[in-house]
C-alpha cells in the first residue's frame, strides 16, 4: 500500500522508539528485490514491493534496549540447567503469548573493532546486554538490495532470547550472487569466532562454539549452502524465503528450518524452498513452513508467523530445550504447506 511521505515519516518515528515486535500491528519495512540485478537505486532505501507498490522507509539502526534486569527469575517454575551449548536454559517457560514477541533480555549492538574481509563489507553484532554466556551465535545474511535495517528485527529477536546475532553486510547489495553471499557468510563466521579471544571485545570469553546460519532470499540460500558445505561446523540452519533453485542439500546434518511463502514470485516454493527441503536427507531433523498467500517478504518479519518458529527451532534443536517443541507444530491457520521430521 503506497504511503504518503508524511505518514511514512510518522511510522519511522514510531519504529525508532519501539522494539521490532511492536504490538500495534505496524508492519516494519522490508526490502530485497528479486535476484535479477534490479536495485532500488537509492543506495539502501527500500524501493518497491513484488507488486510494484512503494515500501515504507526502513528505520535507522542503533542499540536497542529492553526492559530486563538480566536473566528471568525462577518463580514461574521454569527449567534450570544448561543447554547443549553450555548456556543456562531459559528460566521462564515459553507461552503462546510470549513466543510471538521479543524475549526478555535487553540488547546492545556494536560494529567497531571487528575484522575486515574482502568477502564482506562489514559486520554488526547484537548481543544480550547482561549475562555471561556462553552464547550461541546466529549469523544473518541479507537478500538482494537489503541492508542492515531489513534484518534488524531478526537480530533484535534472536539477541533478546539470549543469542549473539551477527549481520553480514554484502560487498555488493544489488548484483552479487547466492554463492558470493555464502562466501561472505563463511568468512564472517571465522571473524566472529575471534571475538571470543580479542582483547577489548564485548564478547570476550562469552561465545560458545555453536554456530547457527540464517538469512533472507539470497542470504537464505547462502545460509543453507554454508550448512551444506560445512556440515560439521554448523549446529543449525534457517532459510527465510531462501533463493537457490539448483543445489542439492543432501550433505546438511544440522537441523534445518525453511520458511517461505506460497505466492513468492521471486523464489517460488516448488523451485526453491520446497525443493530445497525435499533435497535434504529424510533422516535429517528438518521442518518446512509455507505461509499462505505469502510473498517474497513473508518470512522476513519476526512479528508475523515466522517469529515463533525460528526462535523455537534454535531453542529446541540447538539448545535442547524441549519446552519449545509445541511451538513447532503446524499452526492452526495461516499455512498452505507444512512438513516436519520432528518426533
Amino acid at each position: 500500500m503506497s504511503l504518503r511521505s508524511v505518514f511514512a515519516f510518522s511510522l519511522l518515528m514510531v519504529l525508532v522508539g519501539c522494539s521490532s515486535t511492536d504490538q500495534s500491528g505496524n508492519r516494519p519495512p522490508v526490502g530485497g528485490g528479486p535476484p535479477n540485478g534490479e536495485s532500488d537505486g537509492d543506495g539502501g532505501n527500500p524501493g518497491v514491493s513484488d507488486g510494484g507498490e512503494a515500501l515504507d522507509a526502513a528505520p535507522p539502526v542503533g542499540p536497542t534496549v529492553g526492559a530486563d534486569s538480566g536473566m528471568p527469575s525462577t518463580s514461574d517454575g521454569g527449567a534450570l540447567g544448561l543447554s547443549k551449548c553450555g548456556a543456562p536454559l531459559d528460566t521462564s517457560a515459553p507461552t503462546a503469548a510470549s513466543i510471538v514477541r521479543d524475549g526478555p533480555l535487553a540488547v546492545t549492538s556494536y560494529s567497531t573493532g571487528l575484522p575486515a574481509s574482502t568477502l564482506y563489507k562489514s559486520l554488526t553484532v547484537f548481543y544480550p546486554s547482561k549475562g555471561t554466556g556462553p552464547y550461541v551465535v546466529v549469523m544473518l545474511s541479507p537478500g538482494l538490495t537489503e541492508i542492515l535495517q531489513y534484518l534488524t528485527p531478526w537480530a533484535q529477536r534472536f539477541a533478546s532470547y539470549g543469542y549473539v546475532a551477527v549481520f553480514v553486510e554484502a560487498n555488493n547489495t544489488s548484483q552479487d550472487s547466492e554463492a558470493m553471499r555464502a562466501d561472505g557468510l563463511w568468512a564472517a563466521i571465522a571473524s566472529i569466532k575471534g571475538e571470543n579471544t580479542r582483547a577489548g571485545s564485548p564478547l570476550l570469553g562469552k561465545l560458545s562454539s555453536c554456530i547457527v546460519t540464517s538469512g533472507h532470499s539470497l542470504g537464505g540460500g547462502a545460509s543453507i549452502s554454508v550448512a551444506n558445505a560445512h556440515p560439521t561446523d554448523v549446529k543449525g540452519a534457517l532459510g527465510f524465503n531462501p533463493y537457490d533453485g539448483f543445489q542439492s542439500f543432501s550433505s546438511i546434518v544440522a537441523p534445518t528450518l525453511i520458511l517461505t511463502g506460497q505466492s513468492d514470485p521471486t523464489a517460488p516454493p516448488a523451485q526453491h524452498g520446497r525443493r530445497q527441503y525435499d533435497s535434504m536427507s529424510a533422516s535429517l531433523t528438518k521442518e518446512y513452513v509455507e505461509i499462505a498467500n505469502g510473498n517474497h517478504q513473508s518470512a522476513i518479519l519476526p512479528a508475523t508467523i515466522p517469529g515463533q518458529y525460528a526462535v523455537s527451532w534454535i531453542k529446541l534443536t540447538v539448545d535442547g530445550d524441549t519446552r519449545y517443541r509445541p511451538f513447532l507444530d503446524k499452526a492452526a491457520t495461516g499455512l498452505s504447506d507444512f512438513s516436519t521430521t520432528l518426533p
